[in-house]
């Protein structure tokens, strides 16, 4: 009967560990969004923190790709990159997670703007990127870009 228990509970640890920590599945973005409103941004990005605090050993990835923002507004030179900081720096200052735990990667230029969010487990290695579109094919739109205009209050 013992025994029965015992191989009982080894066959759900073994399942419940295929799928990875807290059943998160590898190699796939957590989270994908574009540009949206800086409340849902922090609400995709809370969720994302719970996935990092139930697996402490995983590190975050955070993938961006310059594009065209919501109805088809061009960016400005150097607006994905201030987004995306606003997102790094929302996750170590509000949220507590260590810098060291966050690698960020330029994906290249997309037809729109985009983030990609990976818990990338301890083990595995960082999201494959594609050949990105060359810089000379982005157009911008004209004037300064004033980072704090990014923040959304972080």
């Amino acid at each position: 009967m013992v025994a029965m228990i015992l191989n009982g509970l080894m066959l759900l640890v073994f399942i419940a560990g295929a799928a990875g920590p807290s059943g998160f599945e590898l190699n796939r973005p957590f989270d994908e969004f574009g540009d949206i409103k800086c409340e849902d941004e922090m609400a995709r990005l809370d969720n994302f923190t719970l996935q990092l605090q139930n697996d402490p050993s995983a590190r975050a990835a955070i993938v961006f790709f310059a594009g065209k923002m919501a109805a088809d507004k061009l960016p400005k030179r150097g607006e994905a990159e201030a987004r995306v900081e606003r997102i790094r720096s929302y996750l170590t200052k509000r949220r507590g997670i260590p810098a060291a735990r966050i690698v960020v990667m330029n994906g290249g230029y997309n037809s729109d703007y985009r983030v990609q969010l990976w818990a990338v487990t301890s083990g595995a290695g960082l999201p494959k990127l594609e050949a990105p579109s060359p810089v000379k094919d982005m157009q911008y739109r004209k004037g300064k870009l004033v980072p704090r205009d990014y923040r959304c209050g972080i």
